[in-house]
């Protein structure tokens, strides 16, 4: 026996009941305590066989509930027992409104129980290579707090367009062509990398000449004029006043060759004006202040019986794509900042899908306010009441300081070595025993562990009605090509929809 695990004789034959790897045991302890253990291996050595159990809690006489940790440690040659489904249920899925059901305990039927305070409040994570059921289990659970608290405020940053399906029935589905976010609701960064780029030669010149006019622009609308205007100050300016300011610094110069970086800057924000897969953050209807409803749509206040918000970020241009996901997460932030300083605040969550393009281990050199304001939500989050949830299937090219930050994490089948040493590296105290499975856990299956549940345990996740699960399902090749062929009416209409933007 040590610290964290203990070596156990098995009677032959074995106790009625005993599954092997995954089962639990109890081992009386100290000033009645009771040790609870996890089977991680099994061994057998001439005719005797031995298993090797990791502790994963305890209970005693004052908190029958069981809690991590180990105080009270059982001696040598003590009885151990079985722990069967009545008392696991007794100790996991305690008979409490609050819990949210999950999928239940391998093996066994007993019910996986996750408290929803501890899972938001402490930030998640959903990780799990490709095709092993991520989008449908993050679905799962939005059903879960849904069902549960119908007055929720989640918003789903949804890359690949799956979620709409999901949650037809309970959410608000948007994407470019219905929602609008207006180039005036960018900060300086941001701006920066919409105008600018990522080119070096010119880049300080042309941002100090882009500064000067941005903020010359904010400080001329008339209803911020008394106003503290910087800027990053997320008030409406018109295009037209950025330009004839570009204009006016222009006329002021003496020397023709110092006009490039001015008319570079104009050629970019003529181009943005024009080109239409742009229009929902350029287009000229959106120099109105349409703030308060652009976040009343987005956190879906009030709810009115659609708590849920996807983003479909599959129509927006790939080079700014990563600014609409800034400019997003930094308003949601910054919303629930300040609306502490109220009386009325509410919680919200922020969901991220194909979290590693957003907050990637390494640093972009370029921009990175996306990566920036994540990882300060991460952090913060907690202290103005946002939640953050992550999802994705390589972990290991995560941000370290963002994942740290999740409190409970839903690991899936992990293909990769690196993804899934690094998703051990990440799992708390106790949880040994169920490394081992990450590489074989089938579909629907996951090892639950952290502060959202009451000891790390391997689950199977509750099934899906087939309407509420994303469209994420592989694409059924020997069906399709078997079936009818496609003609070129089928190509016109595919071709249509591309060149229309409208999915």
């Amino acid at each position: 026996m040590s610290g964290s695990s203990v070596k156990l004789r098995l009677a032959s034959p074995p106790p009625e009941g005993f599954t092997g790897i995954g089962a639990f045991i109890k081992m009386p302890a100290g000033a009645g305590s009771t040790v609870y253990g996890a089977v991680h291996a099994l061994q057998i050595a001439g005719d005797e066989t031995f298993a090797l159990a990791d502790f994963i809690g305890e209970t005693t006489a004052h908190s029958p509930r069981i809690s991590r940790g180990v105080t009270d440690y059982p001696l040598p040659g003590h009885e151990v027992f079985r722990v069967g489904d009545d008392e696991l249920t007794a100790l996991f899925a305690p008979d409490s409104q609050s819990m949210l059901r999950v999928g239940t305990i391998y093996p066994g039927t007993v019910p996986a129980m996750i408290d929803p305070d501890q899972l938001l409040s402490k930030h998640f994570a959903v990780l799990g290579s490709t095709g092993t059921g991520k989008s449908s289990a993050l679905a799962l659970i939005m059903h879960r707090l849904v069902e549960q608290l119908p007055n929720a405020h989640i918003l789903i940053l949804d890359p690949h367009n799956e979620y709409a399906a999901a949650f037809h029935d309970i959410g608000v589905h948007y994407d470019p062509t219905s929602l609008s976010l207006p180039y005036w609701l960018m900060n300086f960064a941001e701006h920066i990398e919409v105008f600018i780029g990522q080119r070096e030669q010119g880049r300080e010149v042309e941002a100090d000449i882009l500064k000067r006019s941005l903020l010359a622009a904010r400080k001329k609308s008339a209803r911020a004029s008394a106003a503290r205007i910087t800027v990053d100050t997320p008030v409406p300016y018109k295009m037209t006043d950025l330009l004839g300011d570009l204009d006016a610094q222009m006329g002021r110069l003496e020397k023709p060759e110092t006009l490039l970086p001015f008319l570079r800057l104009k050629h970019k924000i003529e181009e943005l004006r024009t080109d239409e897969r742009y229009g929902f953050m350029f287009s000229g209807m959106l120099i109105n202040d349409s703030f308060p409803d652009i976040m009343a749509r987005l956190l879906r206040m009030p709810v009115q019986g659609r708590p849920v918000s996807t983003l479909d970020l599959s129509g927006v241009p790939s080079d700014i794509v990563d600014v609409v996901v800034s400019l997003l997460c930094r308003m949601v932030f910054d919303f629930a900042l300040w609306s502490r300083k109220g009386e009325e605040a509410s919680p919200l969550l922020l969901v991220c899908e194909e979290a590693h393009r957003y907050v990637p281990r390494e640093r972009n050199p370029g921009f990175d306010s996306a990566r920036r304001v994540i990882e300060r939500i991460a952090k913060e989050g907690r202290k103005y009441g946002v939640s953050l949830g992550l999802v994705s299937q390589r972990p290991s090219d995560i941000s370290e300081s963002v994942l740290s930050q999740c409190g409970t994490i839903l690991s899936m089948r992990m293909n990769n070595e690196r993804d899934a040493a690094f998703v051990a590296s990440a799992l708390p105290e106790g949880s040994l025993s169920f490394l081992a499975a990450i590489s074989s856990l089938r579909n629907r299956e996951c090892v639950l562990s952290g502060e959202g549940v009451a000891v790390p345990m391997r689950v199977r996740l509750d099934y899906l009605d087939e309407d509420l699960r994303p469209s994420s399902a592989d694409p059924a090749f020997s069906q399709n090509w078997a079936g009818r062929e496609q003609d070129i009416h089928f190509v016109h209409s595919v071709i249509e929809r591309w060149r229309s933007g409208s999915r």
